[in-house]
This record gives C-alpha cells, structure tokens and sequence, in this order.
C-alpha cells in the first residue's frame, strides 16, 4: 500500500528529491512546501517512537521504487546532480541500540 492511501493529508502534489553526485559524496535535497511538510511529519513520528525508547525506521520510495513519498527530479543544468534516490531509509536509534551498532561511543 502506498503512504498516501494511509495518509491522505499526503495526497498534495509535491517535490521531494534527494539527488547525489557520482561518489555520493554530495547530497542534494529539493524539497517545495508539501514535500517539506510530509518530511517534517515523518520525522516527527520517528522522534514520538524515540521518546518511548523505541528504535523506528521509516522507508521513503519513488513511483520507481513502488512508493509515493519521493519524486525523481533533479535540477536539470546541475553537473553535480547526477544519481536520483528512488529508496531513503531513515533510523532512529535509541542510545542502546546506537552504542551496540557502533554508530556513537560508548559513554562511561
């Protein structure tokens, strides 16, 4: 089921883009009104799941991909603009489970 058949408030056309440079190195994110709002709400459910001491993630996918969160454009003069995302998955990691993943240092 796509995202917007569960959320409806999603249904606005939008641009949400994350567009890499060959080496990845380099993102870029494009990103109108509807597309911000849907991201902050997104973010906004993972940090509720964290508050609980929960470890979420979310996944946001292009029509290529089978979802409708993201869009597959990029700006079309930008030379560094290479690689659109058609796949984000975004953690939210307690402070366990990113000591035991590795992702921060221990604390004493």
């Amino acid at each position: 089921m796509k995202r917007s058949e569960s959320r409806p408030e999603w249904n606005t056309p939008h641009l949400l883009s994350f567009v890499t440079n060959t080496s990845g190195g380099y993102l870029a994110v494009h990103a109108d009104l509807a597309g911000i709002t849907m991201l902050i709400d997104e973010l906004e459910i993972l940090r509720e799941q964290l508050t609980k001491n929960d470890c979420p993630h979310t996944h946001l996918l292009s029509p290529e991909a089978a979802g409708d969160e993201l869009t597959s454009t990029k700006i079309a003069d930008q030379q560094d603009e290479n690689t659109v995302i058609a796949h984000i998955k975004i953690y939210g990691w307690n402070e366990e489970w990113a000591v035991r993943h590795g992702l921060k240092p221990a604390t004493a």
